[in-house]
């Protein structure tokens, strides 16, 4: 489709770089191109007329600060991205190694120019697209001043619903795959954190695997596992987009996958932290790990992100965290063997680890929220050692020897008393549960007598496994 081939080569699109960042002077001016086709304007000006339209924005926005020339260039160089023409191009002499003509030239030809002619009629007669071309690139490129630059490059009527309405896919668009949001949207269909075909960034979770992406306890955000398979994860290809994102403050889009449902693009995020631990790759061996830290917002503007957010953007920064001195999985040694550690053993001993983590808490925000969290590992793991693969509700209707498609136990680990309302974080204030009795243990509307139960069970199983006592 022409639209789909339009999109690709927008795209493409890659600012020049300096010293001192990108020179965002091409993606200015097609704002403007783009602003103007939308309006039903002509589609050519002359030089002079679109070298004074420009240069306001230009020493606004991409910080230029040498006149006209500043104008000379995305003029001619995005001719070399097939998004725009200048009349008469071949006639016009060439100098700086015959890359472009010179100012001189320009002022005294002064040619036509414009988006090409095809373009132009789609995106005139297509108003959907083009409010999309101009979402994806202030999104791209100007993520600090959207709302300025869409006002100056004359955008505002096209961006009225605002510019998280004008891109597609919209918010709670659902796809049965990973290869139909492809054949929609663009992307490789494949990785886990990848653009599609606007170029913004997106994120993929599925509970199905083979990441341990996950809701934090008490609160919206999102812990999602790094890109890397197998092996210990670097700072590389997704990972290094995300790091990208998170230094810009830029919003992406986060898809969910429920166990057997369809992908839904749930949210817009932001990266507010990312912590490194110990995980277990695809290959069942032992890797170091990223976790983003996503917090969803209600669009890519900043202004409308919500304090909690904004906080913790402010007060956070762009360090890795590590939380590689805990332990990140169950390592119980073969009994007979010199340093051999029984279930109990380790029960004990990861107990110990998650009681000096809640220890080190003392305040509570959401960064600290978050990383009790992601430093409770030792406790999740001493619950579900202690739970020997079974609900841990007396009264449990489920389905307690249900397993993922990887073997281990359907169960999740819980706090009986919320976190945020000033829950322990230890294994005998939490429990292993079933979806089912997790759910009634959360909306269920017996859940405060069957909290009582849980947290009576919780110490109960605690106190035995601590002294060696089967119950």
């Amino acid at each position: 489709m022409r639209e789909r081939e339009l999109v690709r080569r927008v795209r493409k699109l890659a600012p020049a770089k300096r010293g001192d960042g990108q020179k965002l002077h091409r993606p200015l001016l097609l704002l403007w191109a783009v602003g103007r086709a939308a309006e039903g304007q002509p589609r050519q000006q002359p030089w002079a007329a679109i070298r004074d339209a420009l240069m306001p924005l230009l020493t606004e926005y991409a910080d230029a600060t040498d006149g006209p020339l500043s104008a000379l260039y995305p003029f001619w160089a995005l001719q070399k991205n097939e998004l725009w023409e200048v009349e008469g191009s071949d006639a016009l002499v060439l100098t700086s190694g015959g890359r472009r003509p010179s100012l001189a030239t320009l002022n005294e030809a002064n040619p036509l120019a414009g988006l090409p002619e095809a373009d132009y009629a789609l995106l005139a007669q297509d108003t959907e697209l083009a409010a999309r071309i101009a979402g994806s690139l202030l999104m791209r490129f100007f993520p600090d001043d959207m709302a300025a630059v869409t006002h100056a490059a004359g955008l505002s009527r096209l961006l009225a619903g605002g510019i998280d309405l004008a891109l597609r896919p919209l918010v709670g668009e659902e796809y049965p795959d990973r290869t139909s949001i492809a054949q929609v949207y663009g992307g490789n269909g494949v990785g886990g954190i990848t653009p599609i075909e606007d170029g913004i960034l997106s994120v993929f979770s599925d509970d199905k695997g083979p990441y341990n992406d996950s809701r934090i306890p008490g609160m919206d955000w999102i812990a999602y596992t790094g890109d890397g398979l197998n092996g210990d994860q670097q700072l590389v290809g997704g990972n290094k987009s995300m790091s990208s994102y998170q230094a810009e403050q830029r919003a992406l889009r986060y898809w969910h996958k429920p166990h057997g449902g369809v992908f839904t693009f749930e949210s817009w995020v932001v990266v507010v932290q990312c912590r490194k631990r110990w995980g277990v790759g695809e290959n069942g061996e032992r890797r170091q790990e990223f976790v983003w830290v996503l917090a969803p917002v209600h669009s890519p503007l900043r202004e409308t992100w919500p304090k909690e957010v904004q906080d913790a953007l402010a007060a956070g920064d762009l360090t890795i965290h590590e939380d590689l001195d805990l332990e990140g999985e169950l390592t119980i040694d073969v009994v007979g063997s010199p340093d051999a550690r029984t279930p109990m053993d380790e029960y004990r001993r990861l107990t110990e680890a998650a009681r000096r983590t809640e220890a080190t808490r003392i305040t509570r925000s959401k960064l600290t929220t978050v990383e009790r969290f992601l430093r409770s590992a030792a406790a999740r793991n001493a619950v579900i050692l202690r739970s020997r693969g079974l609900c841990e509700n007396l009264d449990c209707l489920g389905h307690p020897l249900e397993r993922t498609d990887k073997g281990a136990p359907l169960l999740e680990v819980d706090h009986v008393n919320d976190i945020s309302k000033g829950g322990g974080d230890s294994p005998e204030t939490m429990v292993a549960l079933c979806p089912n009795c997790h759910a009634l243990k959360t909306r269920g509307s017996g859940r405060k007598e069957l909290r009582r139960q849980l947290l009576k069970r919780a110490r109960a199983l605690h106190q035995a496994f601590s002294e060696g006592i089967e119950l």
